[in-house]
């Protein structure tokens, strides 16, 4: 037999023996099947409203039916599967249905903040298409009934997203601290973004608590937990470990905007800079940087006819600032943070769902 030939079997028996000791991810598996139930879910979902709305004339249908193109268009569906696992840990052998009745809620509140925020920050490109009110633009040919329009698109999901939640089968006892979940989340997240905005003098990480700890991880995963009748100490072991996890999931996904491939992202290059964020990744590039480097990084920060060219050259500065080093760090540091608050309040495979979970959110880092 030729040596090249045994050469291939032992390197297929090597590759073989060590893929047998990868741990298996529970909740990437589980995120997987709640994506495409939540996918399908949405599509059925968008196909009745168009028809409900379809009488009340074409403008109305334009709307709806950008918002639905929006929705259908890619997405992690990450929510969903976060409050699928805090109803797992709380009724591990539960029917699942109502948690998903749930998820499809919570991907609708998802699709409502993100249809606002891309208007506030004016972004042209979200998940590798037009953001809704760049499209409404187009198809009313006028920039500021597209974006009205798409302000009342973001109002209609979140009364879907209501809607959705009052139909979830469960226990009355629980209705009420759901609805309450519900309601503090989408607070929250709106305050948050209102830091966001008009704040300079915040701490990041403060505004990451509210805007995305709260309602991509504590939000989520206390609705499931609550709607599986999880008992106070699950509930308290969920909030330890979903703060800085949440924040984790920013910090990762600030990396993703700025490194990240806009092929894969969906987001047009230097998104960030060029809306001027304060991400903590920046700001510690701007902290770091010294000489030609902070000018060239100070002179696209909010500028936002910043040619690729302007952006390439600050992305290489924070590049080679050391920034991402530390974000990385800062990243490994709240998740063990996230994963010891855990403590006796969740059980092994819980915990293991978490450590998945935890592992997951932060995997898009480059």
């Amino acid at each position: 037999m030729p040596l090249g030939t045994k050469t291939s079997k032992r390197a297929r028996r090597r590759r073989a023996g060590h893929a047998k000791t990868i741990p298996r991810n529970p909740f990437v598996a589980m995120l997987s099947t709640v994506q495409k139930d939540i996918d399908e879910r949405l599509e059925s979902f968008f196909g009745d409203k168009l028809e409900l709305v379809a009488p009340h004339g074409r403008e109305v249908a334009a709307m709806v039916a950008s918002l639905a193109r929006f929705a259908l268009r890619g997405g992690k569906r990450l929510r969903p599967a976060l409050l699928v696992a805090g109803y797992r840990l709380a009724a591990p052998e539960g029917n699942v249905e109502p948690a998903l009745d749930a998820g499809l809620a919570l991907e609708l509140l998802h699709t409502y903040l993100l249809v606002h925020d891309d208007w506030m920050d004016g972004d042209a490109l979200r998940r590798g298409g037009p953001t809704v009110h760049a499209e409404l633009g187009k198809r009313f040919k006028h920039e500021h009934l597209g974006n009205s329009s798409a302000i009342l698109a973001g109002d209609y999901a979140a009364g879907l997203a209501t809607e959705v939640l009052a139909g979830v089968k469960m226990p009355p006892a629980r209705a009420a601290a759901l609805f309450q979940a519900f309601a503090e989340m989408q607070l929250q997240a709106i305050l948050g973004q209102e830091l966001d905005i008009a704040a300079t003098d915040v701490d990041p990480e403060d505004v990451y608590v509210l805007k995305t700890g709260s309602y991509t991880v504590r939000g989520p995963l206390r609705m499931g937990a609550l709607l599986g009748g999880a008992k106070p100490a699950t509930l308290k072991a969920l909030d330890g470990y979903s703060l800085p996890v949440g924040i984790a999931f920013q910090l990762a996904d600030d990396m993703l905007s700025v490194f990240g491939n806009p092929g894969a992202t969906g987001k047009a290059l230097g998104n960030d800079l060029r809306a001027g964020k304060r991400t903590p990744l920046v700001l510690e590039a701007l902290r770091r940087a010294r000489g030609r480097d902070r000018t060239t990084l100070k002179g696209v920060f909010g500028k936002a006819r910043a040619s690729d060219a302007e952006i390439r050259r600050a992305l290489d500065v924070i590049a080679r600032s050391g920034a991402k080093e530390k974000m990385e760090a800062r990243i490994e540091e709240l998740l063990g943070q996230g994963l010891s608050a855990l403590g006796s309040g969740v059980s092994r495979v819980g915990r293991e769902l978490l450590e998945g979970a935890a592992l997951a959110l932060t995997a898009r880092r480059v």
